[in-house]
C-alpha cells in the first residue's frame, strides 16, 4: 500500500482487493502528487522555501492520506508562518526559525472552519489548532489529544465551547446549530449597509458572476478573519466593546474581563476594513499576479494574497518591496 490512509481504506471497502485491478488507482494518486509538487515548485511559495533549502511537508501529506484537502491547508499554514515572519518579525532575530520544523500531519477538526496541524522540531511535535480561511493559529489542542506532543498554551475556553457545540450539531443535526459559519461571530459597526463586514451591494453583483463571482467572495472572507481585532483570535478575550475601545485608543472598564459567564467566541472587525469590493485587475483592468488580490475598503485599498487574505501593501505605498521579490510582481500587484 503506497498511499495508506482514510481515503485509500474508503476504496478497499468497496472494492474487493481479491477482485479489483488496483493499478489504475495506484497510477491516479502517483499522478496526484506529482501535479501538486510540480505546482507548488512553480509557485512563489515553492520557490522561496527552495531558496531557504526548506522542504515543509513530511512525504506523505503529498498524496493527502486522509481528506482531499490535507495539502491544500498544509501549505496555507506555512504560508502563514512566513507572512508573520516576513511581515511582522513574528520570530524575533531568527526570521528563518519557522523552516526549521516540517509539517507533519494535519487534520479537521470542524467541517469547513477548523484544523489540527501537527508541526515537528527535531524529535518534538507541537500541535495547533487553525482557522481554515487563514491557517492563522487559535490555540493548542487539548492535552488529551496531544498524547506525546509538546504542551503548549490551552485553548482559550470560547474556542473550546465553540468546537464542542460543532461537533454536537453535525453528529446529531441540532435544532439551532448557531450560525453557519465562524463570519456569523464577527461583529462590524454598519449592518444595514453590510453583510458579515462586506457589502451587501457588492454581494449582490458577484452573486451573477459565476465561478469568479464565488472566487472573489472567498478572498473578501478569508480578508474579514485576516483582519479582524487580534484578540478575537487568540491571547486574552475581550469584549466586542473593549477591542472596539482598545482599538480607538479609548479608555474602557471592560478590557480585563474576569466574568465566570461562558464566553463566546468574539471577533471584532474595525470599519476601516469593511470590504466594498474585491478585484483581480488593475484600475486600468491589467491582470494582477495570480496570488494578488486587491480589496477595496471605504477609506483605501490593500493589496492582499488571495489565499489567506493577509496584507502585503497598501494604496499609496503599493506591494512592499519584501513581497514585491517574493511574489515576482511590481508595486501595483503585476506579475514580472
Amino acid at each position: 500500500k503506497n498511499y495508506p490512509g482514510r481515503r485509500l481504506d474508503v476504496i478497499l471497502q468497496h472494492y474487493p482487493q481479491n477482485m479489483t485491478n488496483y493499478w489504475p488507482y495506484l497510477r491516479l494518486r502517483n499522478n496526484e502528487v506529482l501535479l501538486r509538487r510540480q505546482a507548488y515548485k512553480r509557485s512563489f511559495l515553492g520557490r522561496y522555501t527552495d531558496s531557504m533549502l526548506y522542504d515543509p511537508l513530511h512525504e506523505h501529506l503529498w498524496g493527502s492520506p486522509d481528506d482531499e484537502k490535507q495539502v491544500e491547508i498544509a501549505l496555507r499554514f506555512v504560508l502563514t508562518r512566513m507572512w508573520f515572519s516576513v511581515s511582522i518579525g513574528a520570530y524575533g532575530h531568527d526570521s528563518s526559525a519557522w523552516t526549521k520544523s516540517t509539517v507533519k500531519n494535519v487534520r479537521e477538526v470542524v467541517k469547513d472552519e477548523i484544523w489540527q496541524v501537527d508541526v515537528q522540531h527535531s524529535s518534538i511535535t507541537e500541535a495547533f489548532y487553525v482557522l481554515e480561511a487563514t491557517c492563522e493559529v487559535i490555540g493548542h489542542p487539548p492535552s488529551s489529544e496531544q498524547n506525546q506532543m509538546a504542551a503548549g498554551h490551552p485553548l482559550r475556553a470560547d474556542w473550546t465551547a465553540y468546537i464542542s457545540e460543532r461537533l454536537l450539531s453535525h453528529s446529531h443535526l441540532s435544532a439551532d446549530p448557531g450560525p453557519c459559519s465562524l463570519l456569523g461571530y464577527v461583529k462590524w459597526s454598519n449592518s444595514k449597509d453590510y453583510h458579515q463586514g462586506i457589502s451587501k451591494a457588492w454581494l449582490h453583483r458577484v452573486s451573477d458572476c459565476n465561478a469568479e463571482g464565488i472566487t472573489k467572495r472567498g478572498v473578501a472572507e478569508k480578508y474579514i478573519l485576516a483582519s479582524v481585532v487580534a484578540n478575537g483570535i487568540s491571547g486574552r478575550w475581550m469584549s466586542t466593546g473593549a477591542m472596539a475601545q482598545e482599538f480607538a485608543c479609548s479608555p474602557g472598564n471592560d478590557t480585563f474581563s474576569s466574568r465566570t459567564t461562558a464566553q463566546l467566541v468574539n471577533m471584532y472587525l474595525p470599519a476601516h476594513h469593511h470590504v466594498e469590493s474585491i478585484h483581480f485587475t488593475t484600475s486600468k483592468g491589467e491582470d494582477l499576479h495570480l496570488a494578488v488580490a486587491v480589496v477595496q475598503t471605504p477609506a483605501r485599498e490593500y493589496y492582499i494574497m488571495r489565499e489567506n487574505g493577509m496584507q502585503v501593501g497598501c494604496e499609496e505605498e503599493g506591494v512592499a518591496g519584501v513581497w514585491q521579490q517574493i511574489l515576482r510582481c511590481d508595486s501595483i500587484g503585476r506579475a514580472l
